[in-house]
């Protein structure tokens, strides 16, 4: 713990920085419900699927998009072009 005081610590010098990891806690527990309710992943590559697919689905939805109908797009996008898209930005409130 002394090597790691520094960052362990954190939140005290800094206030804006949260005691607990209660928010990235919750960002992963979409992708643990789907994991849960559908009987795990049931293999190696199920697993293998999964993990950039939540990760990809939750960046979509925190940058404020449609992660469906966003990844239908770039299939489409994929299959006209050869090219996937790169991830899209974070919408603005002005769009």
């Amino acid at each position: 713990m002394r090597r790691h005081a520094d960052e362990l610590f954190t939140f005290l010098d800094h206030p804006e920085v949260p005691y607990d990891n209660n928010t990235a806690e919750r960002a992963i527990r979409p992708a643990v419900i789907i994991r849960k309710n559908s009987y795990a992943n049931r293999s190696e590559a199920g697993a293998d699927m999964q993990a950039p697919l939540m990760s990809i689905f939750r960046t979509l939805k925190q940058r404020g998009h449609n992660p469906l109908q966003t990844i239908v797009q770039a299939l489409r996008t994929h299959l006209k072009t050869g090219q996937l898209p790169p991830l899209p930005g974070k919408v603005t409130a002005s769009g």
